[in-house]
């Protein structure tokens, strides 16, 4: 057990590393939205899923309600079901019942990269590599909040395009590659504006009463945990479904398109370093420069850009 717990660490040191710089921006963003440092960090230590929270911070930060915030974080992270399904086939025999409940909380995208491509694994190899990536997405994210109470607007404006950039180094590569991927990009975007500048228009919908943000955070975490853990506590064979396996493999490009366009224009507090930022996020995406060069190469021009405006 010890062995595989210390395996399970040494494995997801590279995955702490890399949330430890991604979450830096969420919490920068969450704090930016009018969520205080606790809160930002009581999402990521609840929650562990970066576009399920970017999401949801700007649900709370808009006063949505609790069903939005649930079918919000349904659709988002419902790839996640599939990941549990998959990686549940490669579970050793004391994998009960209670650890496939406990161990589901840590399926990212990250993590179940790593675990499916063992060849067998074991609770503990699954606890240490949550563990390790979770404490960098945490200290991340509380590392972020508090920096952005400290830095310069400007400084803390042009890292709030950090994440956003990281969705488009996401979507761009494998919609350079394949039409139907460019298709799902283009519709969600597109049907994502729409709503941004015209239903939201017309209903005047404004972030007015909001409810205690521990209820939102519940809500959050509630609907992740159950994403996760459902089908990797019940589902032991894979699916075969081309529809619905090919369902779930375009949901993440049309939702991270949907989330980044048109947000990623606004997300620096000023419209011509988003677009600097947005530019430069495109053209290094489009060459498949790594997700953290994109996302800090993003927040960079913006930055340097605001002393020429």
């Amino acid at each position: 057990m010890k062995n595989d717990f210390l395996k399970g660490i040494r494995d997801g040191i590279p995955i702490c590393l890399g949330y430890l710089s991604v979450s830096f921006g969420f919490g920068i963003l969450a704090v930016g939205l009018g969520l205080s440092i606790l809160s930002a960090v009581g999402i990521s230590l609840t929650n562990l899923t970066s576009a399920g929270q970017v999401a949801g911070v700007g649900i709370i930060a808009a006063g949505g309600s609790l069903l939005e915030m649930a079918l919000t974080q349904l659709v988002i992270n419902i790839r996640y079901s599939l990941m549990g399904i998959s990686l549940s086939q490669k579970l050793d025999g004391s994998f009960n019942t209670m650890h496939r409940m406990i161990a589901s909380f840590g399926i990212t995208d990250e993590i179940f990269a790593v675990a499916v491509s063992q060849k067998s694994v074991s609770p503990f190899y699954m606890y240490g590599l949550t563990a390790i990536s979770a404490l960098g997405w945490v200290f991340g994210t509380f590392l972020g909040a508090a920096a952005g109470n400290i830095l310069p607007p400007s400084l803390s404006g042009a890292m709030g395009i950090v994440l956003y950039g990281m969705f488009l180094a996401i979507i761009i590569p494998p919609a350079k590659k394949e039409k139907g991927v460019l298709v799902a990009v283009l519709i969600a975007a597109f049907l994502s504006t729409v709503f941004e500048f015209v239903l939201k228009s017309v209903s005047g919908r404004k972030g007015g009463g909001r409810m205690s943000v521990i209820i939102y955070i519940m809500v959050m975490a509630g609907v992740t945990y159950l994403i996760r853990m459902i089908p990797f506590t019940l589902f032991r064979k894979k699916i075969r479904s081309t529809f619905f396996r090919s369902f779930l493999y375009y949901i993440p490009y049309a939702v991270l398109s949907a989330m980044t366009i048109p947000a990623i224009f606004y997300s620096t507090g000023n419209f011509a370093t988003s677009i600097i930022g947005t530019i430069v996020a495109v053209a290094l995406a489009y060459f498949n420069f790594p997700l953290i060069v994109v996302a800090l190469a993003a927040s960079a021009a913006a930055f340097i850009f605001v002393f020429f405006i």
